[in-house]
């Protein structure tokens, strides 16, 4: 038996522990091998509250176990038949989400940097059937990852943990892993007897009415008779998937573009994109947009406004809409209620708080802070000389190559507030706004926005800086020349459109 330790040395590992015969030979293996890999070690265990006394038992014999081992032991007991009922999901969907649950937490918390679980060949190649047999795309001919990051994890866990939001941030290397995935059920079945290994059987693993079970005994067994190296080879079937679904995303994630519409968070994917990167990307673009929850239907829903003219939409899930719009499909959630409505939603920004202009809209004193605005923060914070230079120099190169692939993304600004006059203000656009843009001559707000192609629901939503009529910046955009960074002593301050769902 050969796991795979790279996510795991120099770590501060915690197995997931069921008492089952995968678990406690990855528990065994960790500890013969845990110092030599600078690995500090603990377990977690999951009682699940299914099987009664069996479950309690197991939760014993896991007990036990760490004891004679000198192992630090977190248990967490769950009622998953309520869970279940209450979230009307099978007893197994329920399960996996309150394990997913308990490990996000213990990861949050800093108990440990990654969890360890015994997920093995065998295990992955019941996903990979049970995905294809489902009618999956070669995300589920991936299988099980090897190792799920800490935010992807949280969004997994559902409902307990809504997409990773208000969780501390975590170390990239912090997640799940699963050491065993290369390793066949055969392999750890003979670890056990060669290390003469006690473990727990779950009565619940015969029978057939769960799925996971019916591919294990009605599947596979039969399957490895006549291809023994059945396991073997899904596994590098999945890993092959796996890779080139990665690589497919990478590419649809470039074409995805962050933006605001009617006041909303929006992401808008180029309509001719060949379908496979079409249909990630809107996947992408949907995840960004708080509707994990996408099928195949949805995305072909989609897919089909590619075929259409300007102004046709669709509904997907979560009540996210696509419309074709010229060479673009956008998706968005419409507001439930005005511009106003979706600005008291919300948080509370942590400067000068806001009050109304003559003209109506959202303005706020200028100084450091959070500033919320529909759909999306503007964080002002001063900095000092090199730092804003390096954020101009790298903003610069950015837009140089979004503009030559035809792009656009909002940019972080970077200005002297010494050359600002009294009397600055946070603002959406009033009517009569001029605007000096950088290097340019003066000009009406409005033409400024068609020169730079902006869509029109987006006019009315991004914030400015400005005073009277006069805009000193178009935030995410452009800055005027009269407040641009020279040689001079100066006050330099970062301004950062970050949108929501967004770090």
């Amino acid at each position: 038996m050969k796991p795979d330790l790279i996510h795991l040395r120099g770590r501060r590992v915690c197995v997931a522990l069921s008492g089952g015969g995968d678990s406690v030979a990855l528990f065994h293996f960790l500890c013969g091998c845990a110092r030599e890999n600078g690995i500090e070690l603990s377990a977690v265990h999951v009682e699940h509250g299914i099987r009664g006394e069996a479950s309690r038992a197991d939760a014993g014999f896991v007990r036990a176990l760490c004891a004679a081992r000198g192992v630090p032991l977190r248990e967490v007991s769950e009622d998953v038949p309520a869970r279940a009922a209450a979230w009307k999901a099978g007893l197994e969907e329920a399960a996996r989400r309150c394990r997913y649950a308990a490990f996000a937490r213990l990861l949050a918390a800093g108990e440990a940097d990654v969890v360890a679980t015994a997920h093995h060949a065998g295990d992955n190649a019941e996903s990979v059937l049970f995905n294809l047999l489902r009618g999956s795309s070669l995300t589920g001919a991936g299988g099980i990852r090897a190792f799920l990051p800490y935010p992807a994890l949280a969004r997994l866990a559902g409902e307990d943990l809504s997409a990773g939001e208000g969780l501390p941030p975590r170390p990239a290397y912090c997640g799940v892993a699963r050491p065993l995935l290369s390793v066949s059920q055969g392999e750890i079945a003979a670890y056990l007897r060669e290390n003469a290994l006690a473990f727990r059987e779950d009565a619940t693993n015969a029978d057939t009415a769960y799925t996971r079970n019916f591919l294990r005994a009605r599947v596979l067994a039969p399957a490895r008779k006549r291809f023994p190296a059945a396991e073997r080879a899904l596994y590098n079937f999945s890993r092959r998937a796996r890779e080139d679904d990665d690589y497919l995303y990478s590419l649809a994630r470039e074409k995805v573009v962050r933006g605001v519409r009617e006041g909303v968070p929006a992401a808008e994917v180029p309509a001719d994109l060949p379908r496979p990167l079409f249909l990630r990307a809107c996947a992408l673009a949907l995840r960004a947009l708080g509707a994990e929850d996408c099928t195949s239907a949805d995305l072909e829903a989609a897919f089909a406004l590619t075929r259409g003219g300007s102004g046709r939409t669709a509904c997907l899930p979560r009540g996210v809409r696509a419309l074709r719009e010229y060479e673009k499909v956008i998706l968005y959630r419409p507001a439930p209620a005005s511009l106003a409505a979706a600005e008291s939603s919300v948080p509370e920004p942590s400067a000068p708080g806001p009050s109304a202009s003559a003209a109506g809209s959202l303005q706020y004193p200028f100084a450091e802070g959070e500033f919320p605005f529909a759909g999306a923060v503007l964080r002002v914070r001063r900095a000092g000389r090199e730092e804003a230079e390096n954020v101009l120099r790298a903003a610069g190169e950015a837009e140089n190559a979004l503009r030559a692939a035809g792009e656009g993304r909002f940019r972080p600004l970077v200005l002297d507030a010494a050359r600002l006059p009294d009397g600055c203000v946070l603002r959406t656009r009033q009517e009569g706004d001029r605007f000096q843009k950088f290097g340019g001559g003066s000009k009406k707000l409005k033409d400024f926005f068609i020169d730079r192609k902006l869509p029109r629901p987006l006019r009315a939503s991004l914030p400015l800086l400005a005073c009277g009529g006069e805009v000193f910046a178009v935030c995410g955009v452009e800055i005027a020349e009269k407040v641009r960074l020279t040689s001079a002593p100066a006050q330099p301050y970062i301004l950062e459109l970050i949108l929501q769902g967004e770090q």
